[in-house]
């Protein structure tokens, strides 16, 4: 019994094409959400600060919210301003990172 040539009215020559354009798409349309590893570095910060567990418990997600550059008129160098949606076990906290050249510090934690 041969196999028909034909399915739902489409060809498998067609499915075949319209198979490879799907996945084509999908492949070129994908939100790749790796995080730079600045990013993660960060994330890792937050993760690692006991005054963020005290408040929300086990870290289980850790989002940026906005990130913003500021280069003020008697610093050169400047520094980099993040605001991090915290979700933990016990709660929600936003967090406020500066990272400049003296490293890394917490500016503020609040409840969203």
């Amino acid at each position: 019994m041969p196999l028909p040539s034909t399915f739902f009215g489409v060809t498998a020559k067609q499915l075949l094409v319209l198979l490879t354009v799907g996945c084509m798409a999908a492949y070129l349309f994908n939100d790749s959400t790796e995080d730079p590893p600045e990013d993660l570095a960060l994330e890792t910060f937050i993760r690692s600060q006991e005054k963020v567990s005290e408040q929300v418990g086990a870290v289980l997600a850790v989002n940026l919210i906005r990130q913003v550059e500021a280069y003020p008129a008697s610093n050169r160098s400047g520094y980099k301003r993040s605001m991090y949606a915290v979700e933990g076990e016990r709660g929600q906290l936003v967090v406020t990172l500066k990272q400049s050249e003296q490293g890394i510090e917490i500016t503020q934690m609040r409840s969203p």
